[in-house]
């Protein structure tokens, strides 16, 4: 048997004599590149081979076959995503296995497929055509695919109303010992993003796990509601969303022995004018001074920062036991 290209890469490298010209003019020999910049042209030897005499050596409707094994090694980030729109142009059939964000971000969502395990049994999860709609496909390349690729690794996707809920669940599971990382689940937020609905179906047809936190108003409760709507017969609602009974994650806090940190986060002038407007309303009076707080501590990434560091003060039992059942239950589907 023949075989027109070896199967070692580097075999082919080592007998060609290929100069790369840079940028600036100077030519370097391949050898003398990365090991990244070498496969890569390894790839174009091939495109080229394929090009040249597929048509001259083989019946009209051959197609060749390339199978890649982390192609993203050595290569810098933006070389990566590059590969990805490149191995779309190549001819024939390309199949890739990879570790990284930046390579799946550039891949068409259709074509992905994420191998996982259930119940003991491989299983290869996809999402076809059918699986989303043009506008939920939108919303799902926006807050996933392309802007936040390795999420498509998670085990189990914690899906949250907004910012509060992402930075301050996050500071939360690495207090209790459960980083985002290391118990591979990953935080979206899904309120810009058409609602809990477009998330769940692709995490269902993926093979990734999944669970809502909602707010305990009128907004969350459609939430859970549009959630509802996606469980299967044998799905509980329990096993997989949450509406707090709070109007959101920072008056659970508040209601729950940080008031006064709260409150101390926000100045004597701003607190005294608060305290006057509202009166005798203690909800408008909790409303406002958690929002004056948020203000006052430059946003609600620093605000959640803030709270961290008093949570870690003070000891993992002082976070709400509602916060630490919806870390610990995403943790355990999350298979940890």
């Amino acid at each position: 048997m023949l075989e027109a290209i070896p199967t070692r890469v580097f075999d082919m490298v080592g007998k060609i004599q290929v100069h790369l010209k840079s940028s600036y003019g100077a030519k370097l020999p391949l050898h003398r590149h990365g090991e990244g910049t070498q496969s890569l042209a390894v790839l174009m030897l091939f495109q080229a081979f394929a090009a040249a005499n597929l048509a001259e050596f083989y019946a009209s409707e051959s197609m060749p076959i390339l199978a890649l094994e982390e192609p993203e090694a050595h290569l810098h980030p933006s070389a990566i995503r590059s590969l990805g729109t490149f191995l779309e142009t190549m001819t024939g059939q390309v199949l890739v296995s990879s570790h990284s964000g930046d390579l799946v971000s550039r891949v068409p969502v259709t074509a992905l497929r994420r191998l996982y395990k259930k119940n003991g049994e491989s299983r290869v999860g996809r999402i076809d055509l059918t699986t989303l709609t043009d506008k939920e496909k939108r919303y799902f390349d926006y807050h996933v695919r392309v802007t936040k690729g390795a999420n498509l690794f998670a085990r189990c996707w914690l899906l949250v109303e907004g910012l509060s809920e992402f930075w301050l669940l996050r500071h939360v599971a690495s207090l209790m010992g459960a980083d985002v990382d290391e118990k591979n689940f990953a935080i979206i937020e899904f309120s810009q993003g058409g609602g809990p609905a477009p998330f769940i179906k692709a995490a269902k047809a993926l093979g990734i796990e999944w669970f809502v936190v909602a707010d305990g108003d009128d907004a969350g409760k459609g939430y859970i509601d549009k959630a509802m709507d996606c469980l299967d017969p044998d799905e509980e609602q329990s096993q997989h969303m949450f509406q707090l009974q709070s109007r959101d994650l920072e008056h659970e806090f508040w209601h729950n022995g940080y008031r006064s940190f709260i409150e101390n986060m926000v100045s004597d002038k701003s607190k005294r004018e608060i305290l006057t407007k509202t009166a005798d309303d203690e909800i408008g009076k909790a409303k406002q001074l958690i929002k004056e707080a948020v203000k006052q501590a430059g946003g609600k990434p620093s605000f959640a920062e803030a709270l961290a560091d008093e949570i870690k003060e003070r000891g993992v039992e002082s976070i709400p036991q509602t916060v630490r059942d919806i870390v610990a239950r995403v943790v355990q589907l999350a298979g940890g």
